[in-house]
């Protein structure tokens, strides 16, 4: 059996704007009740899978009733938020999803496809099934999550277009947010199919008590190879390009000889609260950022105490309601050290995935961006890297990036220790790139306060004599 290669991907929810039950389809479905879409789908998105250059002109063709029959819509890749809309007039009508060629389509690309993890409700492959592709950290999820939680009775995997050379694994977790026992099922590279079709029969019993799963695979992450901007935090002088953010004064920040130590209290925070008004979190953390354009990578390396103190990493930022974060947590927090990748868009938080990386002594962070598509990696050794998850959020062409450091809640004080940062372009784009200079603010780092501090007081002694 051949490695399934889809060429377009389709992504459906049961409600306007890409809210409610979402599913994925990547083959001919005659009938969407299979995949719990029966005459209720509201908004679509349709993407270039990885094979879609040997079919150009190829579209996804929505049916009004099941095996392909009735009134018919062709969509080509692209954000369809509304079907309702009379430019469609198609929502809540479609019963089977078939592809085919038409005329010539443009539109997003999905991304890489490490592998393809199909679901089912029942035990041999029968019953409802949903199609799994990137991490989903809840399958209840109102915002957009399945309805599959607590459902999952067997189990087919296939390899991917993007399979990792070294293997892969999928790990699938008894509760939300990748928290409880754990089912790992690992695929070698001379695999192209597993099955489990009775989830029932295994020693953990892990039949219908499935809520949240993460697909963990070595990345080879070499599309943005040329390094444009490099701080290693010598010395004592800020680059112009940097730009210290400390809404309350409460963090701190020190350049040390080749490092940057970030240093915060209690409850300063990088979140909205979670209440869908966003009134009841911390935006208080303290962040370093500098100004960028287009595409790129960023990535960090982190020394990490036996204590695990720190607790802070990479920030992507637009505003206060369009931020990504990608950190290591702190041992006293609620994740226990490990890596995680979250979005922030409009107040709302999202958790993106849960990276693991809870027991080294150092680790490297990298987040990408192409056009609205953010990938985020890690590694504990710069050289093999694991794909985090990926998230798509609109955020136009400059943004900020830099490093952040949290002490969310009650936990201790934590103590971030960074060894350097740097910002990397594809070799086609290195001419264009321009560094900016961050505005001057009146923040400063301790060193520089005490100067400050000094310079006064010697100034106030001289004006007495």
């Amino acid at each position: 059996m051949p490695v399934v290669i889809p060429r377009l991907i389709v992504e459906v929810f049961q409600h306007l704007n890409f809210r409610g039950r979402m599913g994925y389809v990547l083959e001919p479905t005659p009938h969407t009740g299979r995949i719990g879409f029966q005459d209720n789908i509201s908004s679509l998105r349709v993407f270039k899978g990885p094979n879609f250059s040997g079919s150009p002109n190829y579209k996804a063709l929505l049916y009004q009733h099941v095996n392909y029959k009735g009134k018919k819509l062709a969509l080509g890749p692209g954000f369809y938020p509304n079907i309702h809309d009379i430019a469609f007039n198609f929502a809540d009508r479609i019963s089977s999803i078939n592809f085919g060629s038409t005329i010539d389509v443009v539109g997003p690309e999905w991304g890489t496809i490490p592998m393809i993890v199909e679901c089912y409700e029942h035990v041999e492959f029968r019953g409802k099934k949903i199609t799994i592709l990137r991490d989903i950290a809840n399958l209840r999820d109102p915002q957009g999550g399945t309805w599959f939680e607590d459902r999952i009775s067997s189990i087919r995997l296939f390899k991917g277009p993007d399979f990792p050379p070294d293997g892969a694994e999928v790990i699938f977790y008894e509760h939300p947010e990748f928290e409880g026992d754990k089912l790992h099922i690992r695929m070698e590279p001379s695999e192209f199919k597993k099955e489990l079709p009775n989830l029932h029969l295994l020693p953990q019993s892990f039949g219908d008590s499935i809520s949240a799963i993460k697909i963990e695979g070595w990345a080879s992450s070499g599309e943005f190879t040329e390094m444009v901007f490099d701080d290693e935090f010598i010395g004592n002088d800020m680059r112009p390009e940097w730009q210290w953010v400390d809404p309350q004064g409460g963090g701190g920040w020190t350049e040390r000889q080749g490092y940057l130590e970030m240093r915060t209290d209690p409850g300063q925070d990088l979140w909205h609260g979670p209440n869908p008004n966003g009134r009841d979190g911390d935006m208080d953390a303290p962040r370093l950022l500098m100004e960028v354009t287009e595409d790129f990578a960023i990535e960090t390396r982190m020394r990490i105490s036996p204590q695990l103190r720190e607790h802070g990493g990479l920030l992507i930022w637009k505003n206060e309601n369009q931020f990504l974060r990608l950190e290591k947590t702190s041992g006293p927090h609620a994740f226990r050290g490990d890596v995680r990748f979250e979005r922030h868009v409009n107040r709302r938080f999202g958790l993106v995935a849960r990276g693991g990386m809870r027991n080294v002594r150092e680790l490297f962070l990298r987040l990408e961006r192409r056009g609205n598509q953010f990938s985020a990696f890690a590694s504990p050794d710069g050289i093999h890297w694991r794909g985090v998850g990926v998230t798509r959020v609109a955020m136009g062409p400059r943004v900020q990036v830099g490093l952040h450091a949290l002490c969310p809640g009650n936990i201790p004080p934590t103590l971030t220790r960074f060894d350097y940062f740097r910002l990397f372009k594809r070799r086609s784009e290195v001419a264009q790139y321009r560094p900016i200079v961050a505005e001057q603010v009146d923040e400063v780092s301790d060193e520089e306060s005490v100067r400050e501090l000094a310079d006064e007081r010697r100034r106030a002694m001289r004006d007495v004599f």
